[in-house]
């Protein structure tokens, strides 16, 4: 029994060098964690404002896209004005 125990240790010890060699560690050790943590923060700041610029971008469009209608209804207003102020 012993003998059995030594061997699955082995092979347990054997799969978790695998595993490390080609997952990486368990565990992020410390200053790995706080590059991740320092680049996380860096990206998300990125994020908020890039998302911030969309959203302008997505007003002004909007509020472009209105202005344009109501100078496409005054325009043809004014289209349908002047042919009867000339047949005058």
């Amino acid at each position: 029994m012993e003998m059995e125990k030594q061997a699955l240790e082995k092979m347990m010890s054997d799969k978790e060098a695998e595993y490390t060699k080609t997952k990486g560690g368990k565990y992020m050790k410390r200053d790995d964690f706080r590059n991740y943590a320092a680049n996380l923060r860096g990206k998300n700041t990125q994020y908020k404002q890039m998302k911030k610029v969309l959203f302008e971008i997505k007003s002004e469009a909007t509020i472009l896209k209105n202005t344009k209608k109501i100078l496409e209804s005054r325009a043809s207003d004014l289209g349908d004005f002047m042919k009867n102020l000339e047949s005058k």
